[in-house]
């Protein structure tokens, strides 16, 4: 009987994977990840309670489903690693003009990394998560993420940074459900989170507000100018911080038309213009991440992909070369608003598995 390390949030999807793999026949054992000073951080703001997707009552929620389903619990801390590597990144790239996805360096580094690394430790064969996602095996022998059966919930776009270490020994036990599936599945087994609200809010920052966090983590904003495309000054701001590529509101500017933030200085400058000139057809993706396609295989005449550039955007046709310990993504038409910071995520144009992926640098 295999032995799987079932990371379990607190949320009804990670409840559900958990009773699954138990039902088929894996020796389960619940863990639950903290990653932040919780109680600090979710205190109460008036008559609201302000929660995040890993507060204590998430400990708690996680907890009781698992006496409910019989399996052994453990909360593993984790706080250090998550600061190393998935908070300081998050404010470095804002206080560099780029727009952090720390998501993608959470699974990355953490739930992928650090988890799979103590579970292989602790003599566990798998690992498991409630990520709508499938990992599958390619005829060229390596592993990579494919799409799931829930399109709306699909999370492939957040998981391209697993290595092949760690897809080889994940499963993804709601690979083949929707999200009411798994609801249902949570109140036939009576499963205290079965219609428990879904979090929409980065985990450390439980306000939903990052400037407000970035202040608290004692980042000085950079005060500059609003410039226009040839240099000349618009306004004055208070912060670089307070802006990301693509940004209308909140800029205080008029003109004839309304005006976006195309780019960030690193003398702080915020650079504005107009929607068309958002456009772009060439990006560069730094810190790559090769899934299906191995590093040493990217054909020097292009690989042909179809690469996405946001959560629940399509991906759009274009080519990847490489170019000076980078790589250079063509796309076929402009896309608009592509940001410094945000995973591009390339997937095969003919089963959409993961090619690779990596962070955006224009």
């Amino acid at each position: 009987m295999k032995r799987v390390l079932a990371a379990m949030s607190g949320g009804v999807d990670s409840a559900v994977a958990a009773w699954l793999l138990r039902e088929q026949g894996y020796d389960v054992v619940g863990a639950n990840m903290r990653f932040w000073a919780y109680d600090a951080a979710c205190e109460t703001s008036g008559k609201k309670r302000i929660t995040s997707c890993c507060s204590p009552e998430d400990l708690s929620d996680a907890e009781n489903c698992a006496r409910a389903m019989g399996i052994p619990f453990y909360a593993l801390k984790m706080e250090s690693d998550f600061r190393a590597k998935v908070i300081e990144p998050f404010i470095m790239d804002y206080t560099n003009g780029r727009t952090p996805n720390p998501c993608v360096h959470c699974n990355t580094f953490i739930k992928f990394g650090e988890f799979y690394t103590r579970a292989e430790q602790l003599g566990f064969d798998l690992i498991a998560t409630g990520h709508y996602a499938r990992v599958v095996k390619l005829a060229n022998g390596r592993y990579a993420i494919a799409p799931c059966a829930d399109t709306h919930k699909d999370q492939a776009y957040y998981l391209y940074g697993l290595s092949q270490r760690a897809l080889a020994r994940t499963v993804f036990p709601l690979a083949d459900l929707v999200k009411e599936q798994v609801r249902q599945l949570a109140e036939q087994q009576q499963l205290p989170v079965a219609r428990k609200p879904e979090s929409q809010e980065i985990c450390f920052i439980p306000e939903n507000n990052y400037r407000l966090f970035l202040k608290k983590q004692g980042v000085d904003f950079r005060a500059g100018y609003f410039r226009d495309t040839s240099g000349k000054i618009l306004g004055r701001h208070e912060g670089a911080e307070n802006f990301t590529v693509g940004q209308r509101r909140g800029l205080g500017l008029s003109a004839a038309e309304p005006l976006y933030v195309l780019e960030i200085l690193s003398n702080g400058d915020v650079v504005v213009g107009f929607r068309h000139e958002m456009d772009r057809r060439v990006f560069y993706i730094l810190d790559a991440v090769f899934q299906g396609v191995p590093e040493e295989e990217l054909p020097p005449e292009g690989l042909l992909t179809r690469v996405q550039i946001r959560y629940n955007s399509t991906p759009a046709p274009a080519k990847v070369y490489r170019e000076e310990g980078r790589l250079r993504v063509e796309l076929d038409e402009p896309q608009w608003a592509i940001t410094p910071g945000q995973a591009a995520v390339c997937y095969s144009p003919l089963d959409g598995t993961i090619q690779l992926g990596g962070k955006i640098r224009l």
